[in-house]
């Protein structure tokens, strides 16, 4: 068995952000029934900063992302430690609205997964599920969604068309303005640039860019290049278990475990 180096908080120091930690994650453990997948895993997400997670495949970073918003609550048999918290509140506390907290931490996927319906009701369809008729703060919210995911100019003539007519880089875009719509705190995102080809990946990451600062942004990419480009921070993970988290620039240039650099040179994953 390949033996797995102990996480130290103090290798490498995160960039802070404005506001201090915006999520904690404490000694987070995971099964899925029998067979467990995260092992007591601990550090913090800056506020208004992007937070890249890299590792080999099956290293449990998608299952950390989908814990943070309970994603993992819909899969039985899945048992979890620890703790986490968006602005000191529980995320797994007793009588948490799961609804509320998925709107405070959106979600975006690998696979672009618009809605079979027109573009103007995937952006406010997080709206109408909290039973919002007022035409004009549903007009305002698209438009505003749109101009945030950098679609608006694109789609302002073609929001009663299905969205289903966008181009890939497009419906990624649109699944970013549903996300934003309902003015997450923190923004998920699962590779959501792996179906995407290079030019849709060069807009998706400069939109990353632009919407830094207003939303704590975490991302799981397994491409190296681009999360040097778009985050801040930089946690590595390997069979479970955190392994070095700092500042992505000193992550890349000067890891301080060897793991870390083999995994970043191509030497193994």
């Amino acid at each position: 068995m390949t033996a797995v180096v102990a996480f130290e908080p103090t290798c490498v120091h995160p960039r802070l952000g404005p506001g201090g930690a915006n999520v904690e994650i404490r000694d987070f453990s995971l099964w899925y029934g029998q067979k467990q997948a995260l092992f007591g895993n601990t550090f913090d997400v800056q506020r208004g900063l992007v937070t890249a997670m890299i590792g080999p495949s099956g290293c449990g970073k998608s299952t950390l992302l989908r814990c943070l918003n309970r994603m993992n609550d819909l899969i039985d048999g899945v048992r979890i430690e620890g703790s986490m918290r968006l602005d000191g509140a529980e995320v797994y506390g007793a009588g948490v609205d799961v609804i509320a907290l998925r709107k405070r931490m959106g979600m975006v996927f690998q696979k672009p997964n618009p809605f079979p319906m027109s573009i103007y009701e995937n952006v406010v369809y997080p709206l109408r599920v909290d039973g919002v008729r007022d035409r004009a703060l549903l007009d305002a919210t698209a438009e505003r969604a749109l101009k945030g995911a950098a679609l608006w100019e694109e789609a302002k003539d073609r929001l009663k068309e299905s969205a289903l007519g966008l181009s890939g880089g497009q419906q990624q875009r649109l699944c970013i303005a549903r996300a934003i719509a309902a003015d997450p705190d923190v923004l998920l995102m699962d590779e959501p640039c792996s179906a995407l080809d290079p030019i849709a990946t060069s807009r998706i990451e400069e939109l990353i860019d632009e919407l830094k600062g207003r939303y704590t942004i975490v991302i799981v990419t397994h491409n190296m290049q681009q999360a040097a480009r778009v985050s801040d921070n930089t946690a590595f993970m390997y069979l479970g278990r955190l392994i070095e988290y700092g500042e992505t620039e000193a992550m890349f240039t000067n890891p301080k475990l060897e793991r870390t650099q083999s995994y970043i040179t191509g030497r193994f994953g």
